[in-house]
């Protein structure tokens, strides 16, 4: 990528309210506090988080330090960005994905780029450090969501490869523990649907030596994600570690205690949201505690009662003050969820900007009136780059077709259809439709003639008709067929541009694993890749890669 080739393109982001949220924000200020393109949303949050400086700093970075340390995120410039978070002075851009193998689909590769972009750019502008952090959803229990990938086989089809380890139950990924085995097994075979390269082998090892010193899924993700963005100086920190959960004590404690007002904030923006004429991305009861508690072993949710008590899913009932003695005693016990995990990040890190996939920004759009209740003030909600990747293949057939980017990225079965109807030059459609007509202006006449000798004979000769006429498309769809097979190779070469674009017809970014590419071009490319100054932009980014 050293001459790199980057073509910004305009795309819809599939949900109203971002894209409203983007293109006509005065629409959407109710829902969020800041434009997320603007410099001057980042002028004023820094105003905000300067008026309010945030607690417990030391203990964050002792935690941090440990943390990474533990996962190998041991790069000095992590360090570095770690230790100043220890100044009041400096802020941070976080971004995070619940745990899968092999980091998972590319979007949460492109999250951490946005991350690692608008935090060297902010601390530019603004004059203050600024660091970027990856959030780790180790709390979640989604492990069907996080144990597979999907990659492109030698063969060209898209293939599903899944951990194989079952697990029963709503463990949290933090606490699953998955057999060395299992590890094993899953990387090679992964390699083995991938083209043999000159890095072949070493992506390989490296990836053997991290499953060797990972006890679970997160472990494998943090060692991960730590070895592709480490240098660059990204900081990891995982939801479900234990020194998270102390630090996250005195906000559990205002949860619990105004665990209505919460609700009511949230069910009153969900009104506003859907005034506006916004579909709610989540949906929740004014009932729920928007926490979960750990209880043999398993992640359950909790509901508040009317009489002011609260309920785990397995019927054990708690007072608010047994609730607090609780998260005195034991913190760990404690998740939050998708409601309270941005009001947790909000009182852990002073929190300059978040980014998050479309999904996730429309969400935060019911946060808002939440981070009121408590005193605080909902950050910069800023959309992840996105991307295509185009590879030299698909770039050598989008020049054979005369496709530009925005064909293969907005219409490519549209160019594929007329690529198929240019190539017609006999017009076989409609030859074989005007035979048709003159068969049956010809024959329809004689029948009638016929019917005069013998009414029997007009729908004997109706019915003869009708076979002469099936046999014309018999024959006309023979023709059809040996039309598109003379130009099968071409059609073929489309569909690979939609395979490697368009997978499952989904963005690539949504289905395909960084560690395909990984393979094909190795790290050094993949350090460009992620280096390289991308404008912060809500445009899609399609990027030539060879």
């Amino acid at each position: 990528m050293n001459n790199v080739q980057i073509e910004s393109i305009k795309l819809p982001f599939g949900q109203n309210i971002v894209n409203d949220y983007i293109d006509y924000y005065p629409k959407t200020a109710e829902l969020y506090p800041y434009h997320p393109y603007q410099q001057e949303s980042y002028e004023r949050r820094l105003r905000w988080l300067s008026e309010h400086p945030h607690e417990n700093r030391a203990a964050l970075v002792d935690g941090l330090l440990d943390w990474n340390t533990r996962v190998g995120n041991t790069h000095e410039r992590v360090r570095e960005n770690i230790e100043a978070l220890s100044h009041p002075d400096t802020y941070t851009v976080v971004t995070g994905q619940q745990a899968g193998v092999l980091t998972g689909p590319l979007y949460t590769i492109h999250k951490a780029i946005t991350a690692l972009r608008i935090a060297e750019e902010q601390q530019r502008r603004l004059g203050v450090r600024v660091v970027p952090v990856f959030w780790i959803a180790g709390e979640d229990h989604d492990y069907e969501e996080a144990n597979h990938v999907y990659v492109q086989t030698r063969s060209g089809e898209v293939c599903k490869q899944r951990l194989d380890y079952e697990t029963e139950g709503r463990t949290s990924v933090t606490h699953l523990s998955i057999p060395q085995d299992v590890w094993q097994a899953y990387i090679d075979g992964f390699f083995a649907e991938q083209i043999e390269t000159e890095f072949t082998g070493d992506l390989k090892a490296h990836l053997h030596t991290i499953a060797g010193e990972s006890k679970t899924l997160t472990d494998f993700f943090a060692r991960t994600i730590a070895w592709l963005f480490g240098e660059a100086g990204l900081i990891l920190i995982d939801s479900a570690a234990p020194f998270v959960r102390v630090l996250e004590q005195d906000g559990f404690a205002q949860v619990i205690r105004r665990n209505e007002e919460l609700n009511e904030a949230v069910a009153v923006q969900g009104q506003k949201l859907t005034a506006l004429g916004y579909h709610r991305q989540v949906e929740t009861e004014r009932s729920s505690a928007q926490f979960f508690l750990y209880r043999n072993g398993e992640r359950s949710g909790v509901e508040r009662l009317a009489d002011g008590t609260f309920r785990t899913r397995d019927g054990v009932v708690y007072t608010e003050e047994e609730l607090l003695a609780l998260l005195m005693n034991e913190p760990e016990s404690f998740s939050a969820n998708v409601v309270t995990r941005p009001l947790m990040q909000e009182w852990l890190l002073p929190v300059l900007a978040f980014v998050g996939g479309p999904g996730e920004v429309a969400y935060w759009g019911l946060y808002a009136r939440m981070f009121d209740v408590f005193g605080l003030e909902m950050p910069p909600v800023v959309p992840r780059l996105s991307f295509s990747l185009l590879e030299g293949a698909v770039q050598k057939n989008m020049r054979k077709f005369e496709l530009s980017t925005y064909d293969v990225l907005t219409k490519l079965a549209e160019k594929r259809d007329a690529y198929l109807v240019a190539q017609d030059t006999l017009h076989l459609d409609e030859k074989f439709a005007a035979v048709k007509r003159q068969m049956r202006a010809l024959y329809t006449p004689l029948i009638e003639e016929a019917s005069g000798i013998e009414q029997g004979l007009r729908p004997l000769g109706e019915k003869n008709l009708d076979k002469i006429l099936e046999q014309v498309d018999f024959y006309a769809k023979r023709s059809q067929s040996a039309f598109v097979k003379k130009h099968e190779s071409s059609l073929r070469q489309f569909d690979r541009i939609r395979t490697a674009v368009f997978p499952m017809d989904k963005p690539q970014e949504r289905v395909y694993n960084v560690f395909g590419y990984l393979n094909k071009y190795g790290i050094g490319w993949f350090r460009e890749f992620r280096s390289y100054p991308y404008d912060v932009t809500p445009e899609h980014l399609a990027v030539r890669v060879d």
